[in-house]
């Protein structure tokens, strides 16, 4: 049975909803927990790496997403394809990165634009330069 969900109330294409045993793909944001606080709820994160990885499948290389509001952080606004909250605004933290293991992905949220997600790979690729 497929499952399809579309986002805030707006004509659409329809997606369909991807499942906790489902490998993600570039672009999808996903709950899983977060590495830098032990004991914590999971956070979103969105993956910027899926296949190029050594384990395909297995881990993704991920940045995180927040509702805070710092100087360096790139609001996600209408690039949502699905999965956006319309209580909440998005940032993604392209410095806060992860691999991020399939086994301990807790749900899937939705999917983020292809520009957005090369953008913050861009973006961390230039914290990780040096200057």
């Amino acid at each position: 049975m497929n499952l399809w969900r579309t986002t805030n109330g707006k004509t659409t294409l329809l997606t369909p909803v991807k499942t906790v045993s489902d490998r993600y793909q570039k672009g999808d944001v996903i709950w899983a927990p977060d590495p830098f606080k032990q004991g914590s709820n999971p956070r979103l994160w969105l993956v910027l790496s899926a296949d190029t990885l050594p384990f395909p499948g297995e881990e993704y290389l991920c940045a995180a997403l927040t509702t805070s509001d710092l100087p360096a952080n790139h609001e996600v606004g209408d690039d949502w394809v699905t999965g956006r909250n319309p209580d909440k605004t998005s940032y993604c933290s392209p410095w806060v990165i992860g691999t991020i293991k399939h086994r301990v992905v807790a749900n899937p949220q939705g999917h983020i634009s292809m520009a957005f997600t090369d953008q913050m790979t861009d973006r961390c690729e230039e914290f990780l330069r040096e200057k």
